[in-house]
């Protein structure tokens, strides 16, 4: 089954566009360039009709208006409490905040409304 590349997005002409920044693939290299401490990286996506590869630039601007926040209140609320109290090694539900309880309950009502 053939997959849509869509980090790239499409001209009219039906050519490669430039980086479609909400994507998945954009988020994950951003945040890799930031832990990292490097400036750029050299993106490579293999697809049947050919390699497509391009330079990818730290963000920061980005990096503070769409990731640094949710990461730190994701670190703070989710990672950090079951690091100091683990409770998942003795069998107990991991913690998970309201935000994250109504966010994974409108994922399942959108899944229902729809079929899936």
């Amino acid at each position: 089954m053939a997959r849509k590349v869509t980090f790239w997005t499409k001209e009219k002409n039906v050519t490669i566009g430039p980086i479609n920044r909400t994507h998945h693939f954009f988020f994950q290299v951003q945040g890799q360039l930031h832990v990292t401490k490097r400036r750029y990286c050299q993106f490579a996506l293999w697809t049947p009709k050919g390699l497509k590869v391009e330079r990818i630039e730290r963000d920061d601007e980005f990096w503070e208006a769409n990731m640094e926040a949710k990461l730190e209140r994701f670190y703070m609320n989710c990672l950090l409490p079951e690091i100091v109290d683990p409770r998942h090694t003795r069998s107990m539900p991991i913690r998970n905040p309201k935000y994250i309880i109504e966010e994974q309950e409108k994922l399942k009502e959108r899944k229902e409304r729809l079929g899936k």
